[in-house]
């Protein structure tokens, strides 16, 4: 928690030091909506989920709420019930293309409701996806496989593994 809280603060600290032209990126941010899916190698149920994003500075910090909307199951032992999440990410890209680029996410995660799954209610949260984007600048969309777990901070510790599909405006 603490890896996380220390790169999460040293790739905000320049932006800091610009806080007029960081909030001005922020305001001139992008929304995303969308959705995905969970995913478990375990026998668990899939459960569905809606996302709204916004991301700022080029693309360097994401907020989103995620909306778990049906439970998860193992078999049929309830895991999770649907709950909120949000999530606030630095991301960094690692290869960028003229219609594409793909990016690595590390931040935290606020779960409303504790469970089977996540035993705590904050979480660490990684994003691996990619974003295509229109040459001229236009919306676009992005897949991401997204990971949120305590790190075994509190038991049970399973986390969620989701994938999403975003629309960005």
């Amino acid at each position: 928690m603490i890896a996380v809280a220390i790169a999460f603060m040293v790739g905000l600290s320049p932006a800091m030091a610009q806080t007029a032209g960081e909030a001005s990126r922020f305001i001139d941010g992008q929304p995303g909506l969308g959705g995905g899916v969970t995913y478990q190698f375990d026998g668990t149920r899939a459960a569905y989920l809606g996302a709204f994003t916004w991301t700022w500075s080029h693309d360097r910090f994401e907020l989103g709420a995620i909306r778990f909307l049906d439970g998860q199951l193992d078999r049929s032992i309830a895991l999770g019930d649907p709950n909120w999440t949000l999530q606030i990410s630095r991301r960094w890209t690692f290869i960028r293309k003229p219609v594409a680029k793909f990016f690595f996410g590390l931040g935290g995660a606020y779960k409303t409701q504790t469970d089977d799954l996540n035993g705590s209610h904050l979480n660490f949260a990684e994003q691996l996806g990619v974003r295509f984007t229109r040459s001229d600048g236009g919306p676009g969309f992005e897949v991401a496989a997204r990971h949120m777990s305590n790190g075994g901070f509190k038991k049970p510790n399973k986390g969620q593994d989701f994938v999403t599909v975003i629309y960005v405006f």
